[in-house]
């Protein structure tokens, strides 16, 4: 098969397009055919070497997955050949205290899913949620690491509740956006963060009451202040990380909550303890997304809650191009690969 394979961190170039053996599959693992994958920030700091767990060369990347199963392994019990699926980012052990308590994110078996950038991923069945034939793999691709991700920090994590104000970051990025949808429907009022104008007109579409546009390094708090009538945000999503974490903070009104989903970069950021506990902040960490969350983003994008944007789809030769264009940030919505040859209409 043709995939899109790392042999060492480095820039979008780094990436080969070679011709390797289709994964064999063992025990739970379900072969996938993959008809779309979703380029994620994940993907980039993987590539550039930022994120280094779990990592190994030469490797597959990609964990945004949507495809067809095509064989399942022998002790696979709720899955079938020929059946529609997405992936969330970690297959997890079921059995731990962590799974058992619902924590399956946070589980010490855990494995992270990739082989997107390939014609065939081997896949945990338990990493995979059946998705229904009104939605294409191109939108499916993006609902696991990035809407689940979104419901995950929105619902379950910050607890975002009606007439809150909400701010999010890099709000028209692959959890950014369907986070300011969620906000959007849960009767929040939102404030979207994002780089450019050009962005503007698509996250008002999406459920932006506001949008700020700040370049990097500028500290839009002030901005945010006057929107609010100084008081600040009850929530913020963040999705960016280190780069936009003082603005952030400083936008937080007493007794907020910021959930931190993403770190974008590899800098670390310092902070008085005190500025924590005058402001009575709640930081809270978001983390991947679980079976039950990937299974409510499926449902609804079924019923529209949930719109993913689609930038550009792209084939696996242009694998450095996406790269370089979500590293950018010039696009505006997903960014997906489509290394299979299913045929079927909304597929590959």
């Amino acid at each position: 098969m043709r995939a899109a394979v790392l042999h060492a961190p480095g820039p979008p170039e780094a990436f080969k397009i070679e011709d390797i053996p289709v994964p064999a599959i063992h025990g739970n693992q379900v072969l996938v055919q993959v008809a779309a994958c979703g380029v994620s920030s994940k993907d980039v700091v993987e590539r550039n070497g930022t994120y280094r767990r779990d990592m190994s060369f030469p490797i597959v990347i990609g964990m945004e997955i949507a495809g067809t199963v095509v064989a399942c392994g022998p002790d696979v019990v709720d899955l079938s050949i020929g059946e529609r699926v997405c992936t969330k980012a970690f297959s997890s052990c079921g059995q731990c205290r962590h799974c058992r308590n619902g924590h399956e994110t946070t589980c010490a078996r855990r494995a992270p899913v990739r082989g997107g950038y390939g014609e065939f991923a081997a896949i945990a069945a338990d990493a995979c949620v059946r998705i229904p034939a009104e939605l294409s793999f191109e939108v499916a691709c993006t609902l696991g690491p990035g809407a689940g991700v979104a419901l995950n920090a929105v619902r379950d994590t910050a607890g975002v509740k009606l007439g809150e104000i909400v701010l999010i970051s890099g709000a028209s990025g692959g959890v950014g956006l369907p986070a300011l949808q969620l906000a959007k429907a849960a009767g929040a009022r939102t404030i979207a963060v994002t780089r450019g104008d050009a962005k503007t007109a698509g996250l008002l579409e999406d459920g932006a009451d506001e949008v700020i546009v700040a370049p990097a390094g500028h500290n839009f708090a002030k901005q945010v202040r006057a929107l609010t009538d100084g008081e600040g945000v009850d929530v913020v999503i963040d999705t960016v990380g280190s780069s936009v974490f003082h603005a952030c903070f400083d936008a937080l009104a007493m007794h907020g909550r910021y959930a931190l989903v993403g770190q974008l970069t590899g800098e670390e950021v310092s902070i008085n303890l005190a500025r924590i506990f005058f402001k009575r902040a709640h930081l809270l960490g978001v983390g991947s997304v679980s079976r039950a969350q990937l299974e409510d983003a499926v449902a609804l994008a079924a019923r529209g809650v949930l719109r993913p944007r689609l930038a550009r789809t792209l084939p696996l030769d242009e694998i450095a191009a996406a790269h370089r264009s979500v590293e950018s940030g010039s696009l505006s919505g997903r960014i997906i690969v489509k290394p299979g040859r299913l045929t079927e209409k909304g597929g590959t």
